[in-house]
């Protein structure tokens, strides 16, 4: 007997990316959006749980905890809880089910590894993938102007130069940490899921040359544009022998690291700086 039936899911709305033009406000990039609080289920469908969870019920000995989701990357979860209560969790797509499947889902849920059963459930999953919803995204705040460099003009001119225009990417200066490392700083950084470039804030100072902060955006054009490149024994490589080659070719390569290589630049950049 099931102990809860429970109804998260709900209809996910197209996606939009609202880019904003260069006026001041931030430009908006996509990211996955939390979950929003679940509605009610209507009658229809919590017969539907109901059915289904009497059909589990018969064919899955012990107390079952029903749990219909939308989640788009684990269709079917199982946990046995400390209670002793099954706890399984099914894409919406399993309340219209025919008997066959739910039959070859409970032998699935007793025992994981059966073959037949598996068979069963992966051939109604591609039959009815349509079902499955891509996941909410929710908005970045992309902050490319500063105080000293306009980063989106900088992305754009590289883009041109050095790209084609084939990099598609937003970039924003970072939050300047609480804390501030004395001895090293991370330059920049690349968010292949997101495809967002974060430029460190403590560059966007007047001292700080702007060939130099146009090579950070370079390097981190670089990651968006070539990946992070496996190896045939799988290990990632970050910077492979392609990456480092196109960087060593960036016209401003060797001025840009003598002067990240110069100590006084380095203690200037991380000096402590008084709180406001």
């Amino acid at each position: 007997m099931t102990e809860q039936l429970e109804f998260p899911w709900v209809p996910s709305p197209t996606p939009v990316d609202n880019a904003a033009s260069r006026t001041g406000k931030p430009e908006a990039a996509p990211r996955k959006r939390p979950a929003k609080a679940p509605p009610r289920a209507t009658s229809e469908a919590r017969q539907a749980v109901e059915r289904l969870n009497e059909a589990l019920s018969q064919r899955i000995p012990g107390p079952v905890f029903l749990r219909i989701t939308n989640n788009a990357s684990s269709i079917i979860s199982t946990r046995r809880r400390a209670d002793g209560v099954l706890q399984v969790h099914l894409h919406h797509m399993f309340l219209k089910a025919p008997d066959s499947v739910v039959d070859a889902l409970a032998r699935w849920v007793i025992k994981p590894r059966a073959g037949f059963a598996g068979d069963v459930i992966d051939a109604f999953i591609r039959e009815n993938k349509g079902l499955i919803q891509p996941r909410r995204r929710r908005v970045i705040r992309c902050y490319p102007r500063g105080r000293n460099y306009d980063l989106r003009d900088m992305l754009d001119e590289i883009n041109a130069a050095h790209f084609d225009n084939k990099v598609e990417a937003y970039i924003s200066w970072g939050q300047m940490p609480r804390k501030i490392q004395r001895r090293s700083i991370r330059f920049g950084s690349y968010s292949p899921r997101d495809k967002v470039i974060r430029i460190h804030p403590l560059l966007d100072q007047d001292f700080v040359p702007r060939y130099f902060v146009r090579y950070i955006v370079f390097h981190e054009m670089l990651h968006a544009h070539l990946g992070i490149a496996e190896s045939e024994s799988g290990r990632r490589s970050i910077h492979p022998p392609e990456f480092k080659r196109m960087e060593r070719a960036y016209p401003d390569y060797e001025r840009a690291v003598a002067w990240m290589e110069n100590p006084e630049n380095m203690r200037r950049l991380l000096r402590p700086r008084p709180r406001k």
